[in-house]
């Protein structure tokens, strides 16, 4: 028979009861600033991340990403196939939030195009890609169509939930002396197109398998603005500064679409062993300096 007080007896005495405090005192806040209206006290900003404290250590991390006039309807700037249109629209925001260290719960897609069949090929690429991230898109991912009228442009947002600790959270880690590396290959899609299956680019299986290094300080998707200026966000939330190598062997300024590229801190001398670790691609493009 099992006793039920087995996996508390090595514990110091009251450590359960003071844990019990804490998260009675955490909730009791949460409770009073909700019936206060004051909701915006329990939401901080981290970059392009939004974090909304809950009880005790648990933290939700959001992240949300739009695509517009990519896909098959006659108004779409970029001619692309909803399998893959979906598959990058889904990356940014789920890489976001696993790099920021987190566990995605929930994820929803605004569609702004009809169910059958732009909406269905779509849902489906996005469910695809879920599947990929050990994630359950019968249970995971929700969201709408538009059905009222007809779309002649396509459009698409993503919103992505996740759940930390805030001892798990990736943020704030980076150090001055750090080496700041691009894994992958920054592609815009439009002036370099790229297909998602190709090998020199980030995947969000790239960032899984990061997370897992416990040598890598931060990881940080790049985005529309380019390399240099996630890496100078990447040390300036830490209070410190990006130094720019002389030579780089990749455009920093070019857009990097739907997060071909990450950026990773680390040690120096743990470069190699990334690139041992990786298939992609790793350019160190600079290190992290004092202010």
């Amino acid at each position: 028979m099992v006793n039920p007080n087995q996996f508390s007896e090595n514990k110091k005495p009251g450590t359960a009861h003071k844990r019990e405090q804490e998260l009675l005192k955490s909730y009791d806040y949460l409770v009073d600033l909700l019936k206060q209206k004051q909701g915006q006290m329990l939401v901080a900003k981290a970059r392009d991340l939004s974090l909304l404290n809950l009880i005790g250590d648990l933290v939700l991390v959001i992240s949300c990403d739009s695509n517009a006039a990519i896909g098959e309807k006659p108004n779409d700037h970029l001619k692309q196939s909803y399998s893959e249109m979906g598959r990058s629209a889904i990356k940014v925001p789920l890489m976001e939030v696993i790099a920021a260290g987190a566990v995605p719960v929930l994820i929803i897609n605004t569609l702004c195009v009809e169910m059958n069949p732009a909406g269905r090929k779509i849902i489906k690429a996005i469910g695809q890609e879920l599947v990929r991230a050990g994630i359950d898109p019968a249970i995971q991912l929700t969201g709408s169509t538009e059905d009222n009228t007809v779309t002649t442009q396509t459009g698409i947002g993503i919103t992505v939930i996740g759940m930390a600790t805030k001892n798990s959270l990736r943020l704030k880690r980076t150090g001055a002396g750090d080496a700041i590396v691009c894994v992958g290959v920054p592609k815009s899609g439009i002036k370099v197109p790229y297909c998602e299956d190709d090998d020199d680019i980030a995947q969000v299986g790239t960032v899984i398998k990061l997370n897992k290094l416990s040598y890598i300080h931060e990881i940080l998707p790049v985005g529309s603005k380019g390399a240099r200026f996630e890496a100078e966000e990447l040390a300036g939330f830490s209070g410190l500064k990006f130094m720019e190598n002389k030579l780089n062997k990749i455009d920093l300024e070019s857009s990097a679409g739907a997060s071909t590229a990450v950026l990773v801190s680390l040690r120096p001398d743990k470069i190699a062993e990334l690139q041992g670790a990786l298939s992609e691609p790793v350019f160190e493009i600079g290190r992290v300096c004092p202010v």
